[in-house]
């Protein structure tokens, strides 16, 4: 059975004690997961061709209200279907996903990019996972998640958390629970969902 990215931490094997990998795994520290200095700002993560419903994301990286330009963002999701690649499952998939991208955010902290509606797996929230990391500030892992999910409408229904305790209280959101953002999403007249997630830093 497969499991949300932020409770997969005990199946990686990965203790958090070091003051760098505090808020991220460790694999995820890997230079392939840092966007090269010249990445755009704007990417493609899933073409017209790829099945589902379309997305655009947009955000900025910022520390307090002062925008930090040339973060490396880097993006990873499922495709339509809840898989993070085609042919393999678990920790293997998540670090290897098919659905990816890298950018370097602009002078104002901004970023964006084109993709799909991921799906959902073993009731998560459909979800968009980011690798943050930038010189002078601690490497993040954050999600992205979208107000509209109908499990986290049954988890609301239900008088539950909208983020479950494994996640809330885990290493990685302890101490930073804007690890995980609920924003909410639009459709536009050509029927691309929109949704923004904007990125606080953590200094060193």
């Amino acid at each position: 059975m497969r499991r949300g990215l932020l409770l997969l931490l005990v199946g990686f094997g990965v203790t958090l004690a070091s003051q760098e990998a505090e808020l991220i795994p460790e694999p995820y520290l890997a230079p392939r997961f840092t966007a090269p200095v010249n990445a755009p700002s704007s990417v493609v993560v899933a073409t017209r061709d790829e099945p589902g419903e379309p997305l655009i994301v947009t955000g900025r990286t910022l520390d307090g209200d002062r925008a930090v330009s040339g973060v490396s963002v880097f993006v990873f999701q499922t495709d339509a279907e809840g898989r993070y690649a085609r042919d393999t499952g678990g920790p293997e998939a998540e670090l290897n996903p098919r659905l990816r991208g890298a950018m370097r955010t602009d002078a104002e902290g901004r970023y964006r990019f084109e993709t799909i509606r991921p799906g959902s797996y073993d009731n998560n929230a459909a979800h968009v996972h980011y690798i943050v990391t930038a010189p002078g500030y601690k490497p993040r892992l954050v999600d992205l998640w979208f107000d509209d999910d109908p499990i986290l409408a049954a988890r609301r229904a239900a008088g539950e958390p909208e983020v479950p305790p494994g996640i809330r209280d885990g290493s990685v959101c302890r101490s930073r629970p804007d690890c995980v953002a609920i924003r909410p999403v639009t459709r536009n007249a050509s029927g691309v969902w929109l949704a923004t997630r904007d990125i606080q830093m953590v200094s060193e």
